[in-house]
């Protein structure tokens, strides 16, 4: 595709979670055998009990969390009625392995104390993506086959686009939080059986699939 534009990655979020099969509806079960369970499994990365919360408030059932904080405040792992999930700021495709083994870890205890069920998966990965040079209506409007200019009487700004299928999303648009930005969002659904290393694996294809797409590259 010829020379690709280097961007800045901003605001890069990863987001997992497992989905049990059957949801737990017993809170004290869930408290007193998966959270234990997860706590003893974290002890490797120096969890304590200052690192864990209960969620405040929550809205309804399935916000029930109980949440553990790692490397820093970096990578949460929450315990919920409807399964794990994950959060990491800033995530590095360097530090994959490391999230892998926390994620196995977690997971794994919580399944075996709870002898629940993983049904499905879905993993997720957010960031604004800043080009060094041009706009992103260079970037983005090779996927717009419209003249827009006869339609709305004025140059756009920006184009965005939208891939759907049965086991992925893939967002690009405008950044509503960054000038001449593109907004990169990355959905993945697997079965529950699926071992993270290929989970990771994945998204890393699809996000050097969709850079190469953009013409962009990152690092």
């Amino acid at each position: 595709m010829g020379d690709r534009i280097r961007a800045q990655v901003q605001l890069p979020v990863l987001a997992y979670r497992l989905i049990f099969r059957d949801p737990i509806f017993d809170l004290k079960e869930l408290d007193d055998s998966a959270v234990s369970a997860a706590f003893a499994a974290f002890r490797p990365w120096n969890v304590s009990l200052e690192n864990i919360k209960v969620k405040e408030d929550p809205a309804n059932f399935s916000e029930e969390a109980t949440v553990f904080t790692l490397l820093g405040g970096r990578i949460t792992f929450s315990v919920t009625p409807g399964g794990c999930a994950i959060v990491m700021a800033n995530p590095n495709w360097s530090e994959a392995d490391l999230i892998i083994q926390i994620g196995k870890a977690g997971i794994a205890a919580v399944l075996k104390a709870t002898s629940a069920v993983a049904d499905k998966q879905v993993a997720t990965i957010t960031m604004h993506l800043t080009p060094q040079t041009g706009t992103i209506a260079e970037i983005t409007s090779r996927f717009v086959r419209l003249d827009l200019g006869k339609l709305t009487g004025a140059p756009a700004q920006s184009f965005g686009f939208s891939v759907y299928r049965e086991d992925l999303l893939w967002v690009v648009d405008k950044s509503s939080a960054f000038q001449n930005s593109l907004f990169f969002r990355m959905d993945r659904w697997f079965r529950g059986d699926v071992p993270l290393e290929q989970v990771a694996h994945q998204l890393n294809s699809d996000e050097t699939t969709l850079l190469d797409l953009l013409g962009l590259e990152v690092g």
